[in-house]
């Protein structure tokens, strides 16, 4: 009955709140109460001590009268005034010196203590027994059952706490113990209740429940959210190889350009921009150190009519040859052979006077007839030695020899390579 009373609802923790004060405040009222009686006989038993003497005064005197024929008249009087008032003690001496006690059979405290002149009697001594809680217990029957159904009812006030502790209380802890340890990354444990058979609050039910929905809601989103973490880690990973992959396609056109800034698509060797610079670059440190610059521009002879016989592809392909020739005449760090656009090369040559120089470029046009690459299409006037042929001019800055600028030397070595073309091409021409 008590089970289903506590299963039945969590309500009933107040009423065992209220069951609690309500024993509480009977127990303060009691105890005032028992205080009270017990003060009131500690009054009465001095009142009864202080009426004694005047009660038993003349009977005692008789009795002393009646002692030759009836010696044991004072005893029996003295013990029934100890068992009449409930004394501890009572005591009489006479004029002459003698003495008659009487002493109860009661273990209690020693009480309050009187004494007593009779007249001609002698002193009369009377001792109570102490007006204490457990004496007042002991002769008010009342009183005492009262307090024997306070203490019952007591005592099942606390079986109810110990039960409502057993059966709602220490289940809360363990579900809080459970909720302490909650990770919903964890399956729930089972049985969620150590003891499945004992009986529960529905509240504890219903909050296990709501325990379990949390826990396996918390559950699912976890799982959704870690599924989309490691999509989310894939795609980075997918965007990180990809923006790696666009880094290094972006660092090989950057190279591509950079390359393409410098050198000439077509044949590999350095285009005119980078010519220009070279060529500024060195007449400055030849001007800086009195040192020697000399510069060759080549032209292909009838390149034009070439083309136009044999295609554009065979035309570009003389265009390689002649850039690979050049690159593997000069080979110097300092060296530079460029290709200035169409047909047109330059050779730019630090250090080197125009008599060196002079001796690698006829070196080089040596070179490139020995290749001997049929024209098939030379106009009319032309040599008759049907191979495709070079016209050079060569400008040297020295220091019996100097040039104001890099595009005075520029135009010397032009005006030198107009002079082979107009003496017949197929020459090397010196500026003056």
């Amino acid at each position: 009955m008590t089970h289903k009373a506590i299963r039945i609802s969590l309500g009933a923790r107040p009423l065992l709140a209220l069951l609690a004060l309500g024993l509480l405040l009977i127990v303060l009222s009691s105890g005032w109460q028992l205080r009270q009686t017990t003060l009131q006989r500690a009054a009465e038993t001095g009142a009864e001590l202080s009426a004694i003497p005047l009660m038993y005064a003349g009977p005692l005197a008789y009795s002393l009268q009646q002692r030759p024929q009836k010696p044991e008249a004072v005893h029996g009087l003295l013990h029934h005034i100890l068992t009449r008032h409930k004394l501890r003690r009572v005591e009489l001496r006479t004029p002459d010196g003698e003495q008659f006690r009487a002493l109860s059979d009661d273990d209690g405290e020693p009480g309050e203590s009187a004494e007593f002149s009779l007249a001609d009697t002698g002193e009369l001594r009377l001792q109570a027994t102490a007006a204490t809680v457990l004496d007042t217990l002991r002769r008010d029957p009342l009183l005492r059952s009262t307090l024997i159904h306070l203490a019952i009812a007591t005592a099942l006030g606390l079986a109810a706490v110990l039960l409502l502790d057993r059966w709602v209380l220490q289940q809360l802890r363990r579900l809080s113990e459970q909720a302490s340890r909650f990770d919903p990354t964890l399956p729930p444990p089972s049985p969620f209740w150590p003891e499945a058979h004992e009986p529960r609050p529905r509240e504890l039910l219903q909050l296990e429940q709501a325990i379990d929905h949390v826990r396996t809601s918390l559950g699912d989103e976890l799982h959704r959210e870690q599924s989309r973490g490691r999509e989310m880690r894939e795609e980075i990973a997918r965007q990180h190889r990809a923006l790696q992959q666009a880094e290094r396609s972006l660092e090989a056109k950057r190279r591509e350009l950079a390359s393409m800034e410098r050198h000439d698509a077509l044949t590999g060797i350095a285009n005119r921009r980078e010519f220009d610079a070279a060529l500024r670059r060195e007449f400055k440190r030849a001007q800086r150190d009195q040192g020697r610059l000399a510069l060759a521009i080549l032209d292909i002879d009838h390149l034009k009519p070439f083309n136009a016989h044999h295609g554009r592809g065979a035309g570009d392909e003389v265009l390689r040859r002649l850039a690979r020739l050049l690159s593997d005449h000069f080979q110097r760090d300092t060296d530079l052979v460029a290709r200035l656009g169409g047909e047109e090369f330059a050779v730019l040559l630090p250090g080197l006077d125009a008599e060196a120089a002079q001796g690698l470029m006829e070196t080089l046009c040596d070179a490139w007839r020995s290749l001997a690459v049929p024209h098939g299409a030379l106009p009319d006037g032309a040599p008759d030695e049907g191979i495709v042929t070079l016209s050079a001019g060569l400008a040297a800055s020295q220091p019996g020899h100097p040039y104001l600028s890099p595009q005075a030397l520029m135009q010397a070595a032009d005006e030198a390579l107009y002079l082979a073309k107009h003496m017949g091409r197929d020459r090397l021409c010196l500026a003056s």
